[in-house]
C-alpha cells in the first residue's frame, strides 16, 4: 500500500535557501529578541541585529579560508556562539556537525575518526576534551574558543591561554565586523550541496552520521514551517540540545518567523531548576508560551504536578482521581470533576510554567497518550512529532486543532509512505508493518570513513526503511509499536516496547531513572533496573518512619518501587509480568542518548553494577 497524505494544506514556504536567513530574514527582526541565554544568575538577550552582525563576520571568516565544504563539528551547549556558528556555516556552504556534549568517549571518537573536523566550536568546558580528543585521534582542527558571551556551561571554568591553533570567536568577531555583507556560496544554488552531519540516536547500536542536503534542509523547514507559532510578545522555552536533526527544523522556524527563543540548558528535572529558571525569566516580563521537549520531560512535569496536589489538602482528591481514570481509561470524566479544583489545578500548573504556557512540543519517542488527554483536560496542548535522522527530522506531526491521542500525527505533506511486510499483533485491530518513506526530506546518505558517502537503507524503487513498526489510517495518521529492532517478542505473538515500559516506571516520584530488560529468553517475567530518586525518598515521611523502626534503607525503600511497578503495569494491557519479586537498584543515572532515549546495547552491557533487593 501507498497512500500519500493528500488531507492537510501545504504550510507557506519558509526558505528559498538557508542564504535567506543571513541574506534577508534576520535583517527584518531587526532590535527584537532572538535568543535568551542563561549566564547564571540571569537570563541575557541577544537581539537579531547582534545575532545578524556576528554571524555575518564569521560567515567573512569561513569566506577567507581557501577550502570550500570544510566540516565544522561543535562541542557546547546550546548558546548564542552556537547559532551564530550555525548560520555561518550554512551561508558559506561548509557542513555543521553538532555532537552533544553527553556523547561518551567511544561514541565521540568513533564519530569524529569517519572525518576528522577543519574547524571546532567548543566551550571552555570543553576545551580540554577537544585537546584530548584530538591528541588521541591525530587531527588537528582550529578550536573555536566560544568566548563571546558567559554562560551557565562556563561557570567554574577559567579562561586560560589559547594554545597555537586555538581562536577565540570574540576577536574573529572583532576583526571581521566591519566588512560588508558576507555573499553567499555559489555552492547553495544546488540543492544536493551537504549542509549537514548530523547523528543518529545510537540505542541499538553506535550512533550513525547522516549526511544532509540543502534541499532536504529546505523542504524539513518548509514542512514544519506552523509547528511553532507566537505573538511577538511571548517565547519559546527550548530544553533540547540543536544536536538533533527536529531542534534543527525549530532553530531554523524560529529565525526565520523572528521568534524569540529561550535556552534552559540546565537538567529541569533536577530539583527546583525548572521552576527557578522559569522565575528568572518571569522576572525579566518573559512570557513563556511553548517550549519543545522528549517524553521523560512531560513524565517529569506530570509526577511534580501529582506530588505537589498531594501536599495540598483541598486538591489530594484531584490528583487521585486523575491517577485513577488513567488508569482506568476514562480520560474524559476528568471533566466531571468539581470545576472549581480542576480550575484551581490548571493554574498551579500554568503558575509553574510561568502563567502564559499553552502548548508545547514532544519528540525524539513515542508519547504515551495518556499524557497527552491529561495535559489537555488541564489546559495544555502537547503536540507529538514522529520523525528521524534520515528523514531530516520530522515524518509525521499533530497541529495545534488536530489532536489524536495515540497518534504522531500525519505524514508531511509531500512525503509518500507504504507498510512493508502487513501482519497482525496481538492488542492491534489493523495490520501493522515497518513504515517506509520516500520524498524530499530523505537524506543523502551516511558519512562513511574517510568521508565517502555510504547509502542509506532504500529499496530499489527509492523508499527508506525507518526500522519503526507501525499502523497508518486513511488519515495519514501514524500509531507507533516501536522501533523493530527494540521490541521484546512474547509469548502469543506480543511485541513489548521497552522503552515506553520504563518511562512508565519513571513516573513515580521515587524513580529517577528506570529500565526494564528481558535478561533471558527463557525468564518469564521482565526485570526493571532502577535509579532511586534518593534525595526525595529521604524527605518520605513513610520512609524515614521505617528506617527510624529498625528497617535498613533498602527494606524501606522497596515498598515504594514496588508500588511504581504496579502502577506501571497497570497503566498497559500485555501478558508479560513487570518482576517485583527482585528489583535491581542501579548505582547511577543510565546514559541516554541526546533525545533521552536509553542506550540499551551500553546498559545491557553493565547489568552486574546493579545491585537486586
Amino acid at each position: 500500500m501507498c497512500t500519500p497524505d493528500r488531507t492537510g494544506a501545504t504550510p507557506s514556504r519558509g526558505l528559498a535557501s538557508i542564504a535567506d536567513l543571513l541574506g534577508s530574514h534576520l535583517a527584518r527582526h531587526g532590535d527584537a529578541v532572538a535568543t535568551r541565554h542563561d549566564a547564571g544568575d540571569r537570563y541575557v538577550d541577544t537581539t537579531y541585529a547582534e545575532l545578524l552582525a556576528n554571524a555575518g563576520a564569521l560567515a567573512r571568516w569561513f569566506l577567507a579560508r581557501p577550502a570550500p565544504q570544510q566540516l565544522v563539528v561543535t562541542l557546547c551547549k546550546n548558546r548564542p556562539e552556537w547559532d551564530m556558528t550555525a548560520l555561518a556555516v550554512f551561508h558559506t556552504a561548509n557542513i555543521l556537525c553538532p555532537l552533544d556534549i553527553t556523547l561518551n568517549q567511544g561514541e565521540l571518537e568513533g564519530l569524529l575518526s569517519l572525518r576528522p573536523p577543519d574547524v571546532m566550536l567548543v566551550s571552555r568546558a570543553q576545551l580540554a576534551r577537544a585537546r584530548g580528543l584530538q591528541a588521541r585521534l591525530g587531527f588537528r582542527a582550529e578550536l573555536l574558543v566560544a568566548d563571546l558571551h558567559f554562560c551557565y556551561e562556563d561557570l567554574g571554568v577559567s579562561e586560560g591561554e589559547h594554545l597555537p591553533g586555538e581562536l577565540s570567536l570574540r576577536q574573529i568577531r572583532d576583526q571581521y565586523r566591519d566588512c560588508g555583507a558576507p555573499a553567499a556560496s555559489p555552492l547553495l544554488d544546488d540543492p544536493a550541496t551537504i549542509l549537514g552531519h548530523y547523528a543518529t540516536s545510537g540505542t541499538t547500536g553506535l550512533p550513525r552520521i547522516v549526511r544532509i542536503s540543502h534541499g532536504n534542509i529546505v523542504a524539513a523547514v518548509d514542512a514544519g514551517f506552523d509547528i511553532v507559532n507566537l505573538r511577538p510578545t511571548e517565547d519559546v522555552l527550548n530544553i533540547g540540545a540543536y544536536t538533533h536533526i527536529a531542534t534543527l527544523i525549530e532553530f531554523l522556524v524560529t529565525k526565520t518567523k523572528g521568534f524569540a527563543v529561550s535556552y534552559l540548558t540546565r537538567e529541569p528535572d533536577e530539583p527546583d531548576v525548572l521552576e527557578d529558571e522559569i522565575d528568572k525569566l518571569r522576572a525579566r516580563g518573559v512570557r513563556v508560551k511553548a517550549l519543545m521537549a522528549v517524553p521523560k520531560f512531560w513524565i517529569y512535569l506530570l509526577k511534580e504536578l501529582l506530588e505537589e496536589l498531594k501536599g495540598k489538602p483541598v486538591l489530594r482528591d484531584l490528583g487521585e482521581k486523575i491517577l485513577a481514570i488513567e488508569k482506568n481509561g476514562h480520560l474524559q470524566n476528568l471533566g466531571m470533576i468539581d470545576k472549581a479544583k480542576l480550575t484551581a489545578t490548571r493554574l498551579l500548573l500554568r503558575d509553574k510554567l510561568g502563567g502564559h504556557f499553552s502548548y508545547g512540543i514532544s519528540s525524539s519517542s513515542k508519547l504515551d497518550p495518556a499524557l497527552v488527554e491529561i495535559f489537555g483536560k488541564l489546559g495544555i496542548t502537547v503536540l507529538d512529532i514522529y520523525g528521524a535522522t534520515e528523514c531530516t527530522g520530522i515524518i509525521a506531526r499533530s497541529r495545534l486543532n488536530e489532536i489524536h491521542p495515540g497518534t504522531c500525527g500525519r505524514i508531511l505533506p509531500g512525503l509518500e509512505w507504504r507498510l512493508a511486510r502487513p501482519r497482525s499483533l496481538p492488542g492491534w485491530v489493523e495490520p501493522v508493518g515497518l513504515l517506509e518513506v520516500r520524498g524530499p526530506t530523505v537524506a543523502a546518505g551516511y558519512l562513511g570513513v574517510g568521508g565517502a558517502t555510504e547509502p542509506l537503507a532504500l529499496s530499489p524503487d527509492g523508499w527508506l526503511a525507518t526500522g519503526d513498526l507501525a499502523w497508518v489510517d486513511e488519515q495519514a495518521r501514524v500509531r507507533l509499536v516501536g522501533r523493530e529492532r527494540e521490541l521484546i517478542p512474547w509469548a502469543g505473538g506480543w511485541l513489548l516496547d521497552p522503552q515506553h515500559l520504563s518511562n512508565l516506571v519513571t513516573r513515580s516520584i521515587a524513580v529517577k531513572d528506570a529500565m526494564v530488560v528481558h535478561t533471558h529468553p527463557a525468564d518469564p517475567r521482565l526485570s526493571v533496573y532502577i535509579f532511586p530518586d534518593w534525595p526525595r525518598i529521604r524527605q518520605d515521611v513513610r520512609w524515614r518512619r521505617d528506617v527510624a523502626a529498625g528497617l535498613t534503607e533498602d527494606q524501606a525503600l522497596r515498598p515504594h518501587l514496588g508500588e511504581a511497578i504496579r502502577y506501571a503495569a497497570s497503566l498497559v494491557a500485555m501478558p508479560a509480568e513487570l518482576d517485583t519479586n527482585r528489583i535491581w537498584i542501579l548505582p547511577r543515572k543510565l546514559e541516554r542518548t541526546p533525545t533521552h532515549k536509553i542506550k540499551y546495547i551500553l546498559e545491557r552491557s553493565r547489568l552486574q553494577e546493579a545491585r537486586g533487593i
